[in-house]
């Protein structure tokens, strides 16, 4: 239960933190990178990889999946108008409670009372065997 509840956490503040497009792009550029060494040095590899001139399918979808995540986070973000937002309006509220007079005594006196110590060493265990 606890692995489980960690890894729920840890999976969302990944994703709170954008960090799920980290971890894709670097699978991209791996990716590339092994694509691009097929055909010449990797020099070149790595060169073709990170010039930006040659962005691979998954490239484009990070980015335009960033782009649509910022765009959505910013239209979620309140923008102050010059109207005045009224917000919640209090409202006091009166109890009236009827005053009762009525004691409370501290011990109730009609209850039997219980002069015996408990047993010692107290039992540890209660078997189903004593109910019967």
């Amino acid at each position: 239960m606890r692995a489980g509840t960690r890894f729920a956490t840890a999976l969302v503040l990944v994703l709170s933190l954008g960090l799920h497009w980290a971890m894709l792009q670097s699978v991209a550029w791996v990716g590339m990178i092994i694509v691009y060494s097929r055909d010449g040095s990797f020099q070149q590899a790595i060169s073709s990889t990170f010039d930006g001139n040659h962005p691979c399918p998954l490239c484009k979808m990070i980015k335009k999946g960033r782009a649509d995540e910022k765009q959505q986070a910013e239209k979620k973000d309140f923008k102050p108008s010059s109207k005045a937002d009224v917000g919640l309006v209090w409202q006091t509220v009166d109890f009236i409670l009827p005053i009762r007079s009525e004691w409370i005594s501290s011990r109730d006196w009609r209850a039997p009372v219980r002069s015996e110590q408990p047993p010692k060493p107290r039992p540890r265990q209660l078997f189903l065997g004593e109910l019967a």
